[in-house]
């Protein structure tokens, strides 16, 4: 059984963790594993269409939807921007008509309101930190469990 472990300073006592089977793949990388919590990227949090669209609350209607998108466009259409905020307004009528294109479509719109729901809710940074360091030290107890025999 082959292992692999990837070490990083700082880090401390780490376990491996083995390739299933006997053997390694042919071809095959050796995993790494690596337990550090500040290497974990966090999920962008996702921009809120409603407040793009100057909208007030989630529960409006697809004729104020339309109104507000209407009415944002013509005044940050590339076309009637000066030349010097040309950019800067082309990006923004491009993130309006995305806006407009996910609350018009009720599919689109239920996921949008289910996806904000879900960035909302974050949790504290000490708190995955703990897990985090709870699961390595149950890993590694586990291998030194299975190497042991006891397992």
């Amino acid at each position: 059984m082959h292992y692999s472990l990837q070490m990083k300073p700082k880090i401390g006592d780490m376990c491996a963790v083995p390739f299933k089977g006997s053997s390694r793949p042919k071809g095959a990388n050796p995993k790494t594993v690596s337990c550090r919590g500040n290497k974990l990227v966090m999920k962008k949090e996702k921009t809120n269409f409603y407040d793009v669209l100057s909208l007030g609350s989630q529960n409006v209607g697809f004729d104020e939807i339309k109104k507000a998108y209407k009415s944002m466009a013509l005044r940050f259409h590339p076309d009637v921007s000066p030349p010097s905020r040309r950019e800067e307004y082309t990006k923004r009528f491009i993130e309006l008509h995305k806006a407009y294109e996910t609350l018009a479509d009720p599919i689109l719109r239920r996921k949008h309101d289910f996806e904000l729901r879900l960035t909302h809710q974050c949790f504290p940074k000490e708190l995955w930190e703990n897990q985090l360091e709870g699961l390595r030290k149950r890993s590694c107890e586990r291998m030194k469990m299975k190497k042991k025999g006891c397992i």
